[in-house]
C-alpha cells in the first residue's frame, strides 16, 4: 500500500506506536562534513603512482583529482549542497533522522567499461567522528549517510558502514541457518541497494536472507551469484500494472500481454536466472478506479460497450429490461441516474460489469504469464479493499470528479475475481499491528474461498513495518496465513528505509527476531503445511455482493463509507459488513472454520453440502433467496440478523425469507458504522442468567405465522421484545437475531491482555456458535479452550493443525483432530514429539500453547 486514503491521523498513530520515529532534520541541524578516498586496487592490481582518479561529493560542484594509492584531498560539504540534499525525495520523505547523499569516484581517463575499483573511504563530521570503510565498486557511485543514533549523536559513514553499525547486530541475532529456513512455501523479499558498492549489496543481502526468505527481487546482474550464495534459489518480480492498468478491450491484447510478460522477465534471464527459478510475479498493486470517469471512458469505447452488451445478454437481459429500445441506447450509468426499476437494473449491472471486466482482464494477463513462464506460476494481484467491496459510493479517495453526484470508487469483488481466475495467487496486505493479527485469518479465509472458485492458490503481502509490538505477533501473522493455505508470501519491504522512505521496516529492529521465529516454525512443519489443503467447511458466511450498490442511496453525496486502505473492520463501514466480521470472529474463537460464499454459490449444487449458513446482507437476489429456502427445507440451518434479505438485488422489497421465518420487522435495519463508537449500547439480552450488552441498532419484529411457519422466541431483550427467534422450515430451521450479534461480540471486548483484545462475552460467542453445535456439524478440529483458532491442512502425508492462541496468555489445551488414516506419530513445531490417543478417526493430544504452534500428525 503506497497511497494512504484512509484518514491519516489513524494511520500515523499506528506508525508512531510501532516505530521510534524521530524528526526529519532541518538543514541547519545537519553538520558540515567531508570525505576523502584512497584507491587500493583497480581490476585486481595496485594503481600506478601516476594513475589519475577523480572524486566528487554530492552538493559540491568542485571535484578533486588525485594519483595512485595516495589519499585524495578532503572534499567538504557545502551549505547549499546540504539544503539541496534535504529537499531531495529520499530525505524529504524519510521520517527518521537520516540524510543520504553520495560521492562519485573513478579513473580520470575514459574507458569502455567501469573497472573493478577497491577503495578506502574516510568520512568525517566537523567537530565529530571520522569513519573509515572499504568499498568495492562496479560503478562510480558510493552512498553516504548521516544519521542520529540511539546516543543522540550524529554519525556518518558509507552505506556499507552504516549497515554494519546499525543493522548488523540485530539481524545477526535473528539469523536462521539455511537448514532452518522454509524451502517450498515462498517468502519473497527485496533488498533495495542504492549505490555501486558490492560490499553494501552483498552484506545487506546476506543479513536480510538470514531472516528466512527464499526468494529475492532482482538485483544487478553482477550480484546474482551473491544472492545464490546467500541461500536464495528463487526470484520474484513485480510491476505496478499490466498494459491497460485494469482494463483492456483491444482486439490484439493477448499478444500485447505476452510481449509485456516477456519484457518483464528478460532482464532476469539475462542476469543468470532461468524461468524455472521464477517463484512468483506481482502483476498489479492495489487496483482500483473511479466513477463517473470509468463510465465515460467505457461509453466512448465501442469495444468496451460491445463487451458490456455481451455481458448483459449472457445474463438474460434485453434492452427493454433496462428501459431501452435497442442495444445502441444501453450505456453505463451511475448512482443518481436511475428513476425506475428498468434504470435500477441498468445501474446495478453497470456496476457489476466493471469489476467483472477487470477481473476478466487480469485473468487474460495471468494466462499470458502462464504461457510465457509456466502453467500455474504464482501471479499475484494485491488488493487493498479489505472487505472486498466492488463498489464504494461517494467521493472516496482521490477522485477528480468528487463533486459529481455519481462519484464512487470501484475495485474487485474478491470472490468474483477468483471465479474469473484473475490471478493464480489471490492476495491482500496487512497494514495493521500485532494487536490485529487475528484479522489475517479473516482475510485468509476469504482469499481461500476466492482461490477455490478459480482452482488457484492464495498469497499475501505482509508489512513488518507495522509489527513488532509483541514477541509472538509476526509468527501469528505468518502462521495465520500459512495455516489457512497461503503458499506465496511477499514481504513489503525491508529497504533500507533511506532507499524507499515511508515504506520499509529496516529501522524496526524489534521485528527481526519475531519474523525469523515465524519462518522457523513454518520450516519445521513445512513437510505437512506445503502439500496440505483445507477441507471445505460445512459452515458458511455469505459475502454481500448486491448490497453495497444500494448503501446510502438516500444521500446525494454519501457520508464516508470506505473500504479502500481501511484496515479496520469495525469502522468506516456499513453495519452488515461489520457484522460479517464479528460473526467470523466468534466462530474463529471457537475453532470453527468458515467457508465464505458469494450469491452465485447459493444456487450451485455443491452448496448443498453446507450445514449452516450465516447471512447479514440486506439485499439478496431472488433466485439466491429461493435457493437458500429450498436448502433449508432439505435440512439446512440459516442464521439471519437484523436487516437480512429485506430487499432483492435491485433494492426492491423481498418478503420471501421473512415469510418463511414467520416474522415481520417493523422497519428495515441498515445501520452505518462511520466510527467504532457509533455502535452504542442498546439494551441487553439475558443469556444463561447473564446479561450481554447489545450494541448497535435493533429490529422490532412481530410474529406473523405464514402457512406452516411459526416463529418461537428463544431469547428476549431486557425490555421483553424478541431478540432471537427460531422457526422450523421443512427439515431445517431459520434462526433470526433481531440485532447484530457479531458486532455486539466484537464490542464486548473492552480489555487488552498480552497485546490482544480481551473480554469477549462468552454468552454472545456461544449464541453465535450454537447453531453449528445443534446442526451436528463435524469439525476437523476441536479445542478444549476458547479463543484458540485451529485451521487444519490435510495431505497424503498427514495433517498440519496451526494452533493460534488469541487469548494473550498461554493456555493448557487438549486438541482433538479428525484424521483420514491411522496416525503413527504426533509432534509440534515448538515442543517436538507428543503423546497422543487415537480412537477411530479421532486423535487427541494435550499441550501448553503460548502464542502459536503447529500440531503435526503423520500417517
Amino acid at each position: 500500500m503506497k497511497n494512504i486514503w484512509w484518514p491519516l491521523t489513524l494511520f500515523s498513530f499506528l506508525l508512531l506506536s510501532v516505530l521510534p520515529v524521530l524528526a526529519v532534520p532541518a538543514a541547519k541541524e545537519v553538520p558540515n562534513y567531508k570525505v576523502r578516498v584512497s584507491v587500493t586496487s583497480i581490476n585486481g592490481k595496485a594503481p600506478a603512482s601516476g594513475q589519475q582518479f577523480s572524486l566528487a561529493l554530492g552538493g559540491n560542484p568542485q571535484s578533486v583529482t588525485f594519483s595512485g594509492p595516495a589519499w585524495s584531498a578532503w572534499v567538504p560539504s557545502t551549505r547549499a549542497g546540504i539544503e539541496q540534499a534535504i529537499a531531495s525525495y529520499n530525505n524529504a520523505n524519510n521520517p527518521f533522522w537520516q540524510v543520504v547523499t553520495g560521492l562519485t569516484v573513478g579513473p580520470s581517463a575514459s574507458a569502455a567499461s567501469f573497472p573493478v575499483l577497491k577503495l578506502q573511504i574516510q568520512s568525517a563530521i566537523e567537530g565529530g567522528e571520522t569513519s573509515t570503510t572499504a568499498a568495492e565498486l562496479f560503478g562510480a557511485n558510493v552512498g553516504l549517510i548521516l544519521w542520529q543514533g540511539d546516543d543522540k549523536k550524529i554519525h556518518i559513514d558509507t552505506f556499507t558502514g552504516h549497515g554494519r553499525r546499525v543493522y548488523d547486530k540485530a539481524l545477526k541475532a535473528a539469523f536462521l541457518p539455511v537448514k532452518e529456513r522454509p524451502t517450498r512455501i515462498l517468502f519473497g523479499e527485496r533488498y533495495i541497494g542504492s549505490d555501486n558498492d558490492v560490499l553494501s549489496w552483498k552484506e545487506g543481502i546476506q543479513r536480510l536472507c538470514g531472516l528466512g526468505f527464499n526468494a529475492l527481487h532482482p538485483v544487478p546482474a553482477n550480484l546474482t551469484a551473491t544472492v545464490k550464495e546467500a541461500g536464495i534459489k528463487k526470484l520474484w518480480g513485480a510491476v505496478y500494472n499490466p498494459p491497460g492498468y485494469a482494463f483492456n478491450f483491444g482486439p490484439q491484447r493477448h499478444e500485447e500481454f505476452k510481449k509485456f510478460v516477456q519484457d518483464q522477465i528478460t532482464p532476469a534471464l539475462a542476469a543468470g536466472w532461468k524461468k524455472e527459478d521464477i517463484g512468483f510475479w506481482v502483476t498489479s498493486d492495489e487496483p482500483g478506479w473511479y466513477y463517473p470517469s470509468r463510465y465515460n471512458e467505457f461509453n466512448q469505447d465501442p469495444n468496451a460497450l460491445a463487451a458490456f452488451h455481451s455481458y448483459l445478454h449472457d445474463r438474460g437481459l434485453k434492452p427493454a429490461d433496462l428501459g431501452k429500445s435497442s442495444w445502441a441506447e444501453v450505456k453505463l450509468i451511475g448512482r443518481r441516474q436511475y428513476q425506475d426499476l428498468p434504470s435500477r437494473r441498468l445501474f446495478y449491472w453497470s456496476n457489476r460489469f466493471v469489476p467483472w471486466a477487470s477481473a476478466y482482464f487480469f485473468g487474460e494477463v495471468t494466462k499470458a504469464y502462464e504461457e510465457v513462464i509456466r502453467p500455474q506460476v504464482p501471479v499475484l494481484v494485491n488488493f487493498n479493499n479489505f472487505m472486498g467491496l466492488a463498489y464504494q459510493p461517494g467521493p472516496v479517495g482521490n477522485n477528480d470528479k468528487s463533486s459529481d453526484q455519481n462519484a464512487a470508487m470501484g475495485q474487485h469483488d474478491w470472490l468474483e475475481f477468483g471465479r474469473e481466475r484473475g490471478a493464480t495467487a489471490i492476495s491482500t496486505e496487512d497494514w495493521f499491528g500485532d494487536d490485529m493479527a487475528p484479522q489475517w485469518s479473516f482475510y485468509a479465509s476469504r482469499l481461500r474461498a476466492a482461490a477455490e472458485l478459480g482452482q488457484v492458490g492464495m498469497g499475501a503481502l505482509v508489512i513488518p513495518r507495522v509489527s513488532g509490538q509483541r514477541p509472538g505477533g509476526m509468527a501469528q501473522k505468518l502462521l495465520a496465513l500459512v495455516g489457512n493455505g497461503a503458499k506465496t508470501i511477499q514481504f513489503f519491504t525491508y529497504g533500507p528505509e533511506y532507499s524507499f522512505p515511508g515504506n520499509c521496516y529496516s529501522e524496526n529492529l524489534p521485528v527481526f527476531k519475531p519474523l525469523a521465529n515465524g519462518m522457523r516454525l513454518v520450516a519445521k512443519a513445512e513437510d505437512l503445511l506445503y502439500p496440505g489443503k483445507a477441507k471445505t467447511s460445512p459452515v458458511a458466511i455469505l459475502t454481500p455482493q448486491s448490497s453495497p450498490l444500494w448503501d446510502l442511496e438516500e444521500f446525494p453525496t454519501p457520508p464516508r463509507i470506505i473500504d479502500v486502505t481501511n484496515p479496520y473492520m469495525d469502522a468506516g463501514r456499513m453495519g452488515y459488513m461489520v457484522e460479517m466480521h464479528g460473526l467470523f470472529l466468534a466462530l474463529q474463537h471457537s475453532a470453527v472454520p468458515v467457508r465464505f460464499v458469494d450469491e452465485q454459490k447459493l444456487t450451485e449444487p455443491d452448496f448443498q453440502a453446507t450445514k449452516v449458513l450465516y447471512i447479514t446482507a440486506p439485499d439478496l437476489p431472488t433466485e439466491a433467496a429461493e435457493a437458500v429456502l429450498n436448502w433449508v427445507h432439505k435440512g439446512g440451518t440459516l442464521v439471519t440478523v437484523a436487516g437480512t434479505a429485506a430487499f432483492d438485488r435491485y433494492h426492491q422489497p423481498l418478503t420471501l425469507l421473512h415469510q418463511a421465518t414467520g416474522i415481520a420487522p417493523a422497519a428495515p435495519v441498515r445501520m452505518p458504522a462511520y466510527q467504532y463508537a457509533d455502535a452504542k449500547p442498546n439494551g441487553a439480552i439475558t443469556l444463561a442468567g447473564v446479561q450481554a450488552i447489545v450494541f448497535g441498532e435493533r429490529e422490532k419484529v412481530t410474529m406473523k405465522p405464514s402457512g406452516a411457519a411459526t416463529a418461537h422466541t428463544t431469547s428476549s431483550f431486557t425490555d421483553g421484545s424478541a431478540a432471537l427467534t427460531e422457526t422450523l422450515v421443512g427439515k431445517g430451521r431459520i434462526i433470526h437475531f433481531a440485532c447484530y450479534p457479531g458486532l455486539s461480540y466484537r464490542h464486548s471486548a473492552t480489555g487488552n491482555t498480552g497485546g490482544l483484545p480481551s473480554g469477549f462475552a462468552d454468552g454472545w460467542r456461544q449464541l453465535i456458535v450454537q447453531p453449528v453445535r445443534d446442526a451436528g456439524v463435524a469439525l476437523p478440529v476441536s479445542v478444549s479452550k476458547s479463543l484458540v483458532e485451529a485451521p487444519a491442512l490435510y495431505s497424503a502425508q498427514g495433517v498440519a493443525v496451526t494452533l493460534l492462541n488469541w487469548r494473550g496468555t498461554p493456555q493448557e489445551v487438549e486438541v482433538t483432530v479428525t484424521a483420514d488414516r491411522p496416525v503413527r506419530r504426533v509432534q509440534t513445531a515448538e515442543l517436538g514429539p507428543l503423546r497422543f490417543q487415537q480412537t477411530g478417526n479421532k486423535v487427541t493430544a494435550s499441550l501448553r500453547l503460548s502464542d502459536v504452534d503447529v500440531l503435526q500428525l503423520y500417517y
